[in-house]
């Protein structure tokens, strides 16, 4: 397999989250959360959006800059298009940008 030399948009998506240290944050907070509850269940919608909402109040309660962060969070973690486990998508959000 060749070796890849340009970051995928997911890559740059997470390389730009990890500059943020509430976003980073969050995306760490996510995978734990994913990995520590029901791992091999699917991954929905409603959870992404869950876990960002429930980082950004625990760290700012809820006001807008809460309201930003989980705009910021939301921006960072890929969408659901597909059937996935918790733990795949927690592996997505954890595996660092390669460029």
């Amino acid at each position: 397999m060749p070796e890849r030399t340009h970051p995928t948009q997911l890559d740059e998506a997470l390389r730009h989250a990890r500059a943020d240290t509430r976003v980073s944050g969050g995306l760490a907070y996510a995978v734990r959360r994913l990995n520590d509850s029901r791992a091999r269940h699917i991954m929905t919608g409603a959870a992404r959006l869950a876990i960002a909402q429930r980082y950004a109040v625990e760290i700012l309660d809820w006001t807008d800059e809460a309201d930003a962060l989980i705009r910021d969070l939301l921006t960072a973690m890929p969408e659901i298009t597909s059937d996935i486990t918790r733990g795949e998508y927690a592996l997505l959000l954890q595996a660092p940008a390669r460029t």
